[in-house]
């Protein structure tokens, strides 16, 4: 499934200095890098999938950021002091984006909870509901409610 990011959208993104401005095309068009349709996605991504508001996503690109400076940074480097101390870092980041995450997981567990009590007391009252149907229609018939089997109703 392809994914639709609107321009209206990227402008806002661009506002809120979610993502740079990119180039543009004698004509206005935006011209868009690889790694700009990326984050455009990823924003799109934890806005629609997972429900970020923007300022949380505005923390997890800082965080993406700062990782991808930390991922450099070890590999620029061959001082098993300075890689020991880089991981941490990295860490540290990740730690930071699953406790979101699992913050957000929890939300969305007591929402799906609380959905679930109301399906299954739509679905007693529901089944009381039939029970009560059903008891109404088999008394009627009981009672001379409709016309015997097979014959027809003498008043």
């Amino acid at each position: 499934m392809e994914e639709v990011v609107r321009p209206r959208a990227i402008r806002y993104y661009e506002e809120l200095g979610l993502v740079r401005p990119c180039e543009r095309t004698a004509g206005g068009f935006r011209l868009f890098t690889d790694a700009d349709i990326a984050q455009l996605l990823r924003i799109n991504e934890l806005q629609t999938l997972l429900g970020f508001s923007l300022a949380e996503i505005k923390q997890t690109l800082r965080v993406d950021a700062m990782r991808a400076e930390v991922r450099e940074a070890y590999f620029g480097t061959t001082d098993p002091a300075v890689r020991q101390e880089l991981l941490d870092q990295a860490l540290g980041l990740v730690q930071s984006q699953i406790q979101i995450i699992d913050e957000r997981m929890e939300r969305l567990t007591r929402l799906r909870e609380e959905q679930m009590e109301r399906l299954n007391r739509i679905r007693a009252r529901r089944a009381e509901l039939a029970a009560e149907l059903a008891t109404a229609r088999q008394g009627a018939r009981i009672d001379g409610g409709g016309p015997a089997p097979g014959g027809t109703r003498d008043g």
